[in-house]
């Protein structure tokens, strides 16, 4: 949480969730966040952990490579943004079982048995620093600190245990780190299953919201799936894919696999879309009038995705032509477009998250640098008006 904008985003959680889940998220900003991630993990952990790094996995023997690419992926940070945004090359994807792993609830990371971590399993090599430190403040918040520190010594005493089985909880729940990091980390262990007879469990969120489910039931994974709580558990034999960066082939895979399980075939682009954030804390159009009526020349219909089941916004966005939107997970649903035109609203704050999904599913993405206005942000009604023009030509 951006810190400086704290007040009025907690002004708006405590009218719209109430008291109780504000001090919820005040305590996870304050001990998590604050405490454990960026105080106990940056100044004392850090620099003490053992990784398991993407190029440690590929000389271990349970590695098998199942895919050559070439591609080079925009970095998902603000230097991956725009047509000069800065790209890395993305790794062969292959699968790796790995005997006798241990696994931090509630989000990971997995560790071996001498307790070094597996970073593929919460984290591309960009972002492992961070992700690592992020899903070891949560298990230190869960499983306690003590439990934590002797787990990453090599000192486990497990809660419970699975056979066969692989990681796909995201480090933070929402909706595009769960579509892209986590589902489709499935195509490759049902690759893996096909040629070895053995579907891993799915170890996803024990608490998950009602959409997390309807995603699996569209997704339809060959394997058993079932909830991870908060625990450290014993796991016989860790199953490891590539951890999505992701690349063309695994979006367009996506796409496919969603469209096919919400019944949606491929058809004309007439929706015009733009996604609201009423229903969010931050990143509200604070000049919405102004901005319905650019919205409404342009024949632009304004959806609140809360409203839409999963399988409605696969079909939404499979026949929309544009998408307009605040920087928001709702985005994520343009991976299931075809030859789509994307304006994308950004605050103070720029990235290029929803910049590489357009450029993997080769749509036309535009983006607009609006003022910050407070926790929101306030369009010039021009300058959506001229983007609109400019991408719809």
């Amino acid at each position: 949480m951006d810190l400086n904008s704290a007040p009025r985003r907690a002004l708006r959680k405590l009218r719209m969730e109430g008291l109780s889940e504000l001090l919820a998220e005040g305590r996870t900003t304050l001990y998590v966040d604050l405490l454990l991630h960026r105080g106990l993990y940056h100044h004392v952990l850090l620099d003490r952990l053992e990784i398991v790094t993407r190029n440690d996995i590929r000389r271990l023997p349970g590695y098998v490579q199942y895919e050559n690419t070439d591609a080079r992926v925009k970095y998902k940070g603000q230097r991956g943004l725009g047509d000069e945004g800065k790209r890395f090359e993305a790794a062969d994807r292959f699968v790796c079982e790995l005997n006798s792993a241990w696994l931090l609830g509630p989000v990971g990371p997995v560790l071996t048995s001498e307790g070094k971590i597996i970073a593929e399993t919460v984290a591309p090599p960009p972002l492992v620093e961070r992700r690592v430190g992020v899903s070891l403040a949560q298990s230190m918040d869960k499983n306690g600190i003590r439990r934590t520190l002797d787990a990453l010594s090599g000192n486990i005493r497990p809660d419970c245990q699975f056979e066969t089985a692989a990681f796909a909880v995201p480090a933070w729940g929402n909706y595009y780190h769960w579509t892209v990091e986590c589902l489709i980390r499935t195509r490759l262990l049902e690759r893996h299953g096909e040629a070895t007879g053995t579907y891993p469990t799915l170890l996803v969120p024990e608490n998950r919201p009602r959409w997390m489910d309807e995603t699996l039931d569209l997704l339809d994974y060959s394997g058993p799936v079932t909830g991870l709580n908060s625990c450290i558990a014993a796991v016989d034999t860790l199953v490891v894919p590539t951890f999505p960066d992701p690349t063309p082939a695994e979006c367009h895979w996506l796409r496919e696999r969603m469209r096919t399980g919400a019944g949606v075939g491929g058809g004309s682009s007439q929706e015009r879309v733009f996604i609201a954030r009423d229903d969010a804390t931050v990143r509200r159009i604070s000049n919405q009038s102004a901005v319905r009526q650019v919205l409404d020349q342009h024949d632009i219909d304004i959806y609140l995705l809360n409203e839409l089941s999963v399988r409605e916004q696969v079909k939404l966005f499979s026949q929309a032509e544009l998408v307009v939107a605040p920087h928001g997970a709702g985005l994520t649903n343009i991976i299931y477009g075809e030859e789509l035109a994307v304006v994308e609203l950004f605050g103070e704050k720029t990235v290029g998250t929803f910049d590489r999904i357009a450029e993997n599913m080769s749509h036309n993405y535009r983006y607009i640098n609006c003022e910050q206005d407070g926790v929101d942000i306030f369009v010039s009604p021009g300058k959506l008006d001229q983007e609109i023009n400019q991408i719809l030509e």
